[in-house]
């Protein structure tokens, strides 16, 4: 048995389900606990089965206290105090670099984020159809966005803010997407097209209406899944080194797609596997292009 442990906001749920799914069709017993990281104040929701038409098996307790050797149970507690923990993890060392013997793994709890498209390549079509978004739900306002988009050359562009820009988080995420990142996207998609129209998404409204100015489409008013579903109906697509950004750019289905990403997506990892399959152009945080897709 291996249980898969779920946690992070939409993309990385997404991640984590799409190597719940590439495990599954290798045939292994997997299934995913699904409440561990979200029993807490300010964690975020976990929504997938909301949002998209999937499923998955969720881990029974009993199978989580035998892996993780957390039963309660008084001689589970004696042995623990006298021998010490028997717990069956598998950590993931570096949440970009893919882990091939993961595969491996036919008994242990595995924590992770798993993000490479490297993990899920055999399935893609099939993780496509999981993550199928019903513009049937959505609200009108989206709808609105949406016929704007279909109608013109548009490009996404994603800024991640939030908690992005807490000190605490500096070492992690500080630094990569500059504006001057974002500046010299931009310039590369205008110098293609000068009438391609620029869709803003990003969690700092108020930031994003400065920096859109009359240059681009700012759009508000949304869900978080409406605007994941919208930047996938985007021609091109400038991303910040999120996994929300990374879906709603992966989610289109375009094989002629444009796709800019930051030369790093994270300070502490040298690892390329997050580019795997998506990436068409690197830009790092002075601007300067440092590999472009042939």
């Amino acid at each position: 048995m291996l249980i898969l442990q779920m946690g992070g906001g939409l993309g990385n749920q997404m991640f984590q389900y799409a190597l719940y799914r590439a495990l599954k069709e290798k045939g292994r017993e997997v299934c995913i606990d699904d409440t561990t990281m979200y029993d807490k104040i300010d964690r975020h929701d976990n929504r997938l089965e909301e949002i998209f038409p999937l499923t998955y098996c969720r881990a029974l307790k009993s199978e989580y206290d035998r892996l993780t050797d957390s039963s309660l149970a008084p001689w589970n507690r004696v042995r623990r105090k006298l021998f010490g923990r028997k717990e069956k993890l598998y950590k993931e060392p570096d949440a970009i670099t893919f882990e091939e013997k993961v595969f491996q793994e036919t008994d242990c709890y595995l924590i992770g984020y798993w993000q490479s498209g490297r993990y899920f390549e055999q399935i893609e079509e099939k993780l496509r159809q999981d993550f199928y978004f019903d513009f049937e739900r959505f609200s009108d306002k989206a709808y609105g966005y949406l016929r704007q988009i279909e109608q013109s050359p548009a490009v996404s562009l994603h800024v991640r803010r939030g908690d992005y820009l807490e000190e605490k988080f500096a070492p992690l995420y500080g630094g990569i997407c500059t504006e001057t990142y974002y500046k010299s996207a931009i310039n590369y998609f205008r110098q293609k097209n000068v009438n391609t129209v620029f869709y803003l998404f990003t969690d700092d409204t108020e930031w994003g209406r400065d920096f859109a100015g009359t240059e681009m489409v700012l759009v508000e008013g949304t869900t978080a899944e409406e605007d994941m579903a919208l930047m996938s109906r985007c021609k091109n697509h400038i991303l910040a080194n999120s996994s929300f950004s990374f879906w709603g750019a992966w989610l289109d289905p375009a094989p002629d797609k444009e796709v800019i990403m930051p030369s790093k997506w994270l300070n502490t990892s040298e690892s390329q596997d997050i580019y795997y399959g998506l990436c068409s152009l690197k830009i790092d945080a002075a601007g300067n292009i440092v590999w472009k897709k042939e």
